[in-house]
């Protein structure tokens, strides 16, 4: 698929990213879900299971005057699930939507990601997903229709009206499993406080470095970049 070739040289891109970061910086040491089973708000526990559940929220602004706005929920216990739901409207139609949360992990990485100022952005005022790898870090979380493995596979397509709906759960020792495979055995569950985080979403047709919004005639026109930010928000704990 075309978005996943992309979408590998964007994971390649990251993995770049991390590396360079070191060498510059100091820094110290599933499926689709039907429903919220389990789930209890105000960071209870789940049922039959002594991990008290984590509940993360985020608010997703507009980056590159997408005018693509949205809300994100990840909710995980230690001991249980992990679990991801998104709702964003102001989309393009029909596309494949890839999102993602951000963020360092590796040994002694421990930076704070965060959302990108419109000054961030090149001479061509369009803010690219390499522009903005420096304040997101690296990809974190594929949030496919799987989650694990940390693949890019399925990304939500927008409906008719440039909405995406999508939910996904797995264990969240699966997850950590997943890391520890990835990063030579040295992941735990502290690489997913997710406050230090943030989640993007990706997808615009663009003509002259700019958005073409979805009602207009000249989307046929257009360039659709996958990787290109349309919207990002940082992960906050519920407490």
């Amino acid at each position: 698929m075309k978005t996943n070739m992309i979408l590998n040289k964007a994971a390649a891109l990251t993995r770049g990213f991390a590396a360079a970061l070191l060498g510059t910086f100091f820094l110290a040491g599933c499926d689709q879900l039907g429903d919220l089973d389990g789930v209890m708000p105000g960071g209870g526990n789940m049922p039959g299971n002594n991990s008290k559940m984590k509940m993360y929220k985020v608010q997703l602004n507009p980056l590159n005057n997408s005018g693509v706005t949205g809300t994100a929920t990840v909710m995980m216990t230690e001991n249980g699930h992990f679990e991801v739901i998104t709702d964003v409207e102001g989309l393009a139609p029909h596309m494949e939507h890839p999102q993602y949360i951000f963020g360092a992990v590796s040994e002694g990485m421990d930076m704070k990601s965060m959302c990108p100022e419109p000054s961030a952005a090149g001479a061509d005022g369009l803010l690219t997903l390499e522009e903005g790898l420096p304040f997101f870090g690296p990809i974190l979380i594929s949030l496919d229709d799987k989650l694990v493995p940390l693949t890019y596979e399925n990304f939500p397509v927008a409906t008719s009206a440039g909405t995406v709906s999508y939910g996904a759960k797995t264990m969240t020792s699966s997850l950590v499993s997943a890391f520890d495979a990835m990063h030579n055995g040295t992941q735990t569950m502290k690489d997913l406080e997710l406050d230090k985080r943030v989640i993007v979403i990706h997808g615009a047709h663009v003509i002259n470095n700019a958005i073409v919004p979805a009602n207009s005639n000249r989307v046929q026109y257009a360039k659709y970049m996958a990787t290109l930010p349309v919207a990002c928000g940082e992960l906050v704990e519920m407490k």
